[in-house]
């Protein structure tokens, strides 16, 4: 079948056209002839070995990357998506045909725009996935997406919407993209081009309503300038804060005030969370439920496995605002 491999973590995925075809075990039981698959910056990393759990994906070569897509199932036609950890490692779902446990399998209505949710479901899970099921949002909370100009943040604005944040802040540095924002569901923006100065002042005029949920693509310098920008002028405790960790694109490392964790009641998770593990059906359902409302806008492009294989580069992250979705 034709595929994308790697041969170790140090070489660019290479279209081939022999590769043999997964088969099902126990855990892994259902075939599925993949459609669409999104490249994510989760799924570069991994095939460069960047990623904690690059090893558990490859755990040898030659293996194919790719975590999640469209399909069908070989079994009985019908057609599906598959998430993250749903794909038996070393057969991802850059491939004609993949693998999967069919416990996690979602069926989607066969009149889905394939690509545009292909793309949008997996950056969909980033913010669907903590602000329903790890915090359970309130209305009338504050969200404040710190990268909201990048595709999955342009989404998080629209999930924040959805479920009835009061404000929703977003930050970023393409200015066009962040004036566009506000069509989309944000009440602030913040633009990340400033000097330091200029943006703490523009952090310290902000208006926050209810609890702060900040969902953080960023990483890196513009964290730590939200983090001072949180600690309080008085011993009052207005709020509970919580920083998601979802991306590190503008830095892996931090300095983290002590005391902004002391005074804020600051407290800081992964986007993957026990809740989120052991309700992963209902995470995806959840977002499937979003994308079917029609309410979710997302700009795609698409590409064939062959030009995938020549025309990404693997080693950077993927371009800002839009995602690339493989066509099968």
């Amino acid at each position: 079948m034709k595929a994308l491999t790697i041969k170790n973590f140090k070489t660019a995925p290479v279209f081939s056209q022999d590769v043999p075809e997964p088969t099902t075990d126990e855990t892994f039981d259902t075939l599925i002839d993949v459609l669409a698959a999104p490249i994510e910056n989760f799924d570069k990393a991994n095939a460069a070995g960047r990623h904690y759990s690059s090893t558990y994906w490859h755990p040898a070569f030659p293996s194919i990357p790719g975590a999640s897509g469209i399909g069908r199932r070989v079994d009985n036609g019908k057609l599906v998506a598959f998430p993250a950890r749903t794909l038996k490692p070393q057969f991802g779902s850059y491939a004609q045909r993949t693998v999967a446990n069919s416990k996690l399998l979602l069926e989607i209505p066969e009149n889905t725009d394939l690509y545009s949710s292909t793309a949008a479901a997996s950056s969909l899970l980033t913010s669907v996935a903590p602000l329903k099921f790890s915090l359970d949002i309130q209305p009338g909370d504050t969200v404040l997406i710190n990268g909201a100009t990048g595709f999955a943040g342009q989404l998080a604005i629209q999930v924040a919407k959805s479920l009835g944040a009061s404000e929703i802040i977003g930050t970023g540095r393409n200015p066009e993209r962040l004036a566009g924002l506000k069509a989309l569901g944000a009440t602030q923006t913040i633009s990340l081009a400033k000097d330091d100065k200029t943006i703490m002042q523009n952090l310290d005029n902000l208006s926050v309503k209810g609890n702060l949920i900040i969902l953080d693509y960023l990483w890196g310098h513009p964290i730590e300038l939200i983090l001072h920008a949180i600690i309080p002028n008085s011993l009052a405790m207005k709020r509970a804060t919580t920083l998601v960790s979802i991306g590190s694109i503008a830095g892996s490392e931090i300095s983290l005030p002590s005391k902004a964790i002391r005074t804020s009641g600051l407290q800081i998770i992964g986007m993957q969370t026990p809740k989120v593990m052991a309700n992963q059906h209902a995470v995806y359902k959840a977002v499937w439920d979003l994308i079917n409302s029609g309410k979710i806008k997302s700009d795609v492009k698409t590409i064939s496995l062959e030009e995938a294989a020549t025309q990404i580069d693997w080693q950077k992250p993927v371009p800002s605002g839009v995602r690339t979705v493989i066509k099968l």
